[in-house]
């Protein structure tokens, strides 16, 4: 039972790991990369107000701390804005290990979190938000997109 119990507790240690931003935006590879294998996903994903959260800020919002939830990695939009929104890989962890291993022709490439922790949701679905009302990870995650 205990190492089912430690098992158990270093799978959703991995989950969280991969789903934390890591500190350099080359492990990324953007949506669009994800677009090829999970269309379907990728398609209800575009339909989502997560695709276009840099749209509900103002130029002011955007240069403070606003910038933060409403982009993939960092805290500010990069000059090119590929970070724009909230993409796959804030949610799921970057990416470009998980398409260099499904490349290769892995069958199960890994590397990524299926399904985030509650941690990464409520890092900006809380009262930081100035427009924070409610927040239920069981009740909402899965509506942001089909597995």
């Amino acid at each position: 039972m205990r190492l089912c119990a430690f098992v158990f507790a270093g799978m959703i240690g991995f989950a969280a790991a991969a789903s934390a931003q890591p500190a350099s935006p080359d492990d990324y590879v953007w949506a669009s990369a994800c677009k090829d294998c999970h269309a379907a996903i990728y398609k209800s994903w575009d339909q989502t107000k997560h695709a276009r959260t840099i749209t509900r800020l103002s130029e002011a919002e955007r240069a403070g701390s606003c910038a933060a939830c409403h982009v993939t990695v960092g805290d500010r939009l990069f000059e090119n804005g590929v970070n724009a929104n909230v993409q796959c890989e804030r949610c799921h962890g970057a990416g470009k290990a998980h398409v260099a291993a499904a490349a290769s022709g892995a069958a199960k490439p890994g590397a990524i979190a299926g399904k985030p922790a509650e941690s990464v949701c409520v890092s900006c679905h809380s009262e930081k938000s100035p427009h924070f009302k409610f927040f239920s990870y069981a009740a909402l995650a899965g509506l942001v997109h089909p597995k």
